[in-house]
């Protein structure tokens, strides 16, 4: 396949759905997406993971896949940001529904505890929840190692889980070796690592959609876990409303940094100062337009879509359709 040249203009993929015994019903019904083999539990929108390649979708590389674009133009795509550590596109962005508990479970750093050597830190921004929602994520204060792990394997691990409510707009940091949940009635949006290395302690004691006990990894998991971290706490960004754009920090790791993006019909630019970034619409409705100088054709944007910024575009401007504004995550890549 011919060459092309380095992309210059915001890139959209072919989501990838996925079934999960967790899974639910709100996000197949606002993605109008289902799957044959179970309920929808997640969508992979951006994906550079081995075997799980999001393809592009429209523009001058439809049809190219997230690596195909990396081996040809990763440099130019990054700009300052760093691959991740076996050379992929750093981040991967999903939108999961948890109809029911996610297993309790844990990820590895970076290094010899991943089995790819790529560790997985994490950020979920919360879309819809029960009016109950909640998720855990860390360990209770004055939780003691030893305690912990003769509990991590069976229900006596909740007595040392520390939980959180959460509602929309809430936004919580999971850094690797932190043990974490995410509880049923949540709908979510999840900017992590290009890694796919999951360490489940316990699972409730339910069975996958086989309808065989699923696998647990309760000797890795315990090997993983960061004692030094805190419990978390969600942060959230508070808009002041306008016509223009509002742009408020949420939370930042090694990896990436995540901003809440509010637009009004008046809208505003967002520029990636030399680094590839990815917008998700969370809320709303909008349009993405070309910033002076640049010549992709603008696009209309509603929930769930999610477009790369690469580093070789200046900028682009988000506009809102319509009063209600248009929320967007912005996740960029360090």
């Amino acid at each position: 396949m011919s060459s092309l040249p380095p992309p210059q203009e915001p890139l959209a993929f072919v989501r990838i759905p996925k079934a999960k015994v967790w899974g639910g019903e709100r996000l197949a019904e606002r993605l109008g997406v289902r799957t044959a083999d179970g309920p929808l539990g997640e969508t992979w929108e951006l994906s550079d993971y081995p075997g799980e390649e999001t393809a592009i979708r429209g523009g001058a590389w439809d049809g190219r896949t997230l690596r195909e674009l990396m081996d040809e133009h990763g440099a130019a795509v990054l700009g300052a940001s760093r691959p991740s550590a076996d050379g992929r596109f750093p981040l991967l962005v999903k939108f999961i529904d948890a109809g029911d508990d996610l297993s309790v479970q844990i990820h590895p750093p970076d290094g010899p505890k991943s089995p790819t050597g790529v560790g997985k830190t994490e950020a979920w921004y919360v879309l819809d929840g029960a009016p109950d929602a909640s998720l855990i994520c860390g360990l209770k204060p004055g939780t003691t190692r030893e305690a912990f792990e003769a509990a991590a394997g069976g229900p006596g691990v909740r007595e040392f889980l520390h939980e959180l409510s959460v509602r929309r707009g809430d936004c919580v940091l999971v850094p690797a070796g932190q043990t974490h949940a995410i509880r049923r009635g949540t709908v979510l949006c999840e900017v992590q690592q290009t890694s796919d290395v999951t360490y489940r302690m316990y699972d409730w004691d339910r069975v996958g959609l086989d309808g065989k006990p699923r696998e647990t990894h309760l000797e890795q998991a315990l090997e993983v876990v960061d004692w030094s971290l805190p419990p978390a706490e969600p942060v959230r960004a508070e808009f002041v409303g306008g016509p223009g754009l509002q742009s408020e920090p949420l939370v930042a790791c090694p990896y990436f940094e995540l901003r809440a993006l509010r637009a009004g019909e008046q809208g505003g630019e967002v520029r990636t100062e030399g680094r590839a970034s990815v917008l998700s619409v969370v809320g709303g409705a909008g349009r993405i337009e070309p910033l002076p100088g640049s010549t992709f054709a603008p696009r209309d944007l509603r929930f769930g879509d999610v477009l790369l910024l690469p580093a070789t575009l200046e900028g682009v401007t988000l506009r809102a359709l319509g009063a209600a504004g248009l929320e967007v995550l912005q996740a960029v890549a360090l």
